[in-house]
């Protein structure tokens, strides 16, 4: 919800990134529901000892759209506290030495409470995520991931989808670490000294599942109770490079053992393994398994070449791809109960996280294929969705995003915020290609020709850097995605920059010299020679 804030109303977003960092454990997961008010935390629900094994994964995707919007790198330097009650070593184990009267924030050994910097937490989730793995050498599933319904492999189930997530996390996280110390000429950073452990950077260790399990255990034993206290300064270039290459290990791993190549034309990637260690997806009995949230992440964090998501599409449109029913159906029809993956096979297919269209993996299938160059792909996901909702006689529903659409494209559970605020964020920053750029801000239209008006006119008001925009796109000649160029921007009439690309960056000092009535930037757009 904070991405859809940072879009409407950032004014506030900052502190709500700060305070909710304090819900991080020491051991890399997370207090799952928000207190009475914001900056408080609860364990879960019912007090039952759960792990999704996501949810390291999410924060750094708000903070980086923040940083880039705003461009204040120094949020990182910001101290945090840590999230503390009796579960521990990543839920597999309870802290007896914890209480009430303990309270709800992580110690030291000389009982005061200990802040890390927000870079530190980040750190620490995604780091603490690469180790946790099962037989295949992937993350393991626990108790799910974004999707609540694969539920059912605790034991040997593995998320491949999310494990190339938090790859593209640990590559994006290493570039704004070295920004971050160019800008600053800071050269070194500190880290919790237990954390020294997680640096660790060999191929052996990477191959090996077993050493991996130790060096976890071996942190979350340092950390079982109170922690020392004590930080290392750790230069910039070897947090970063350390991040790149545990980043480039999994994408280079999921490669090399998950993709499926059905034929010339068609394949996807094995997106989770099942609680018997067997891969959920492929071809069995001549029927195909696919699951679209595998394909998602896979081309969101570049792990998918360009020539797999061609075959990802092609694959996606025959077998999940039903137009009305809403688009791509999360998976195709496994024709069995499998309760040894989750309560997802429980519901009738189309219904829910069975074979419906979910619209907030649809979304994301579309922001990850916009953000690869795959415009015409991207815009009929998302247009798919739009007409489903607005067709009354199908959805049923007001005009808005469900959760999702039945098998017969009807709407359930409206609204759905997640939906809805990666739908905004996909059509302002990918569609309409409006985004901050370390606080600068950039226009990359990504529109296709049916996105113009008669007059070959398209725009989208904003905020940014606390300034009222109306960007202005203007393709009098109504050419494709593709077929255009940027010829010209203009501020309020003045002419600002000209461009032979699809692409320009108008410096952070520009906007923030804008008063606070609107301001409309208008882009005309020529034919790409």
């Amino acid at each position: 919800d904070c991405l859809a804030l940072l879009m409407m109303n950032p004014s506030g977003v900052r502190q709500m990134i700060v305070d909710n960092f304090g819900g991080v454990r020491i051991d890399g997961t997370n207090a799952t529901i928000i207190g009475e008010k914001q900056g408080e935390f609860i364990a879960d629900r019912n007090n039952i000892t759960r792990v999704w094994m996501d949810h390291a994964m999410w924060p750094f995707l708000t903070t980086a759209l923040y940083i880039d919007q705003t461009g204040d790198l120094a949020l990182l330097d910001q101290p945090v506290t840590y999230f503390k009650d009796k579960q521990t070593a990543r839920g597999t184990d309870i802290d007896t030495n914890w209480s009430v009267e303990y309270g709800k924030q992580q110690k030291n050994v000389s009982g005061a409470v200990y802040s890390g910097t927000i870079l530190e937490h980040l750190l620490l989730q995604n780091l603490c995520a690469f180790y946790e793995v099962g037989e295949h050498n992937h993350i393991r599933l626990r108790g799910a991931d974004w999707n609540d319904a694969v539920d059912m492999a605790e034991e040997r189930g593995e998320s491949v989808a999310f494990t190339c997530a938090y790859a593209g996390n640990m590559k994006r996280l290493a570039g704004y670490i070295r920004t971050w110390s160019q800008q600053s000429g800071q050269k070194k950073f500190k880290i919790l000294k237990e954390m020294e452990i997680l640096l660790a950077d060999s191929a052996a260790l990477y191959d090996s599942i077993e050493d991996k399990k130790k060096l976890l255990a071996q942190y979350t034993d340092a950390c079982f109770s109170n922690i020392s206290g004590e930080t290392v300064a750790v230069s910039a270039d070897v947090l970063a490079d350390n991040l790149a290459a545990k980043a480039e290990w999994i994408m280079q791993h999921v490669r090399q053992t998950e993709w499926l190549d059905e034929d010339s034309e068609k394949g996807w990637f094995n997106g989770y393994y099942d609680n018997h260690g067997e891969a959920v997806e492929g071809i069995k009995n001549d029927e195909v398994r696919m699951i679209l949230t595998g394909q998602v992440f896979a081309i969101m964090s570049k792990t998918a070449s360009k020539e797999q998501i061609q075959k990802i599409c092609r694959s996606a449109d025959a077998y999940l791809y039903k137009r009305q029913a809403g688009g791509y159906r999360i998976n195709t029809n496994f024709h069995e109960e499998k309760y040894d993956m989750g309560r997802m096979f429980g519901f009738a297919y189309g219904e829910k996280e069975n074979g419906a269209v979910f619209s907030h993996m649809t979304v994301m299938y579309a922001n990850a294929l916009y953000q690869n160059g795959f415009v015409r792909e991207g815009y009929k996901a998302l247009q798919t969705l739009a007409d489903t909702a607005l067709d009354f006689n199908t959805s049923k529903i007001y005009p808005g995003v469900p959760e999702y659409f039945n098998a017969e494209g009807r709407g359930m559970y409206h609204y759905l915020t997640g939906a809805a605020s990666w739908y905004l964020l996909t059509m302002i920053t990918e569609v309409f290609g409006v985004y901050g750029e370390m606080g600068n801000l950039a226009v990359e239209p990504k529109l296709v020709a049916e996105q113009f008006d008669e007059q070959g006119n398209a725009s989208v008001k904003l905020h940014f850097a606390g300034k009222q925009l109306e960007i202005c796109y203007e393709n009098p000649s109504k050419k494709d995605f593709g077929e255009y160029a940027i010829a010209s921007v203009k501020v309020d009439g003045q002419d600002i920059a000209t461009t032979g690309t699809n692409r320009c960056v108008l410096d952070k000092s520009l906007i923030e010299g804008l008063d606070e009535k609107v301001h409309r930037i208008c882009v005309t757009l020529n034919e790409n020679k």
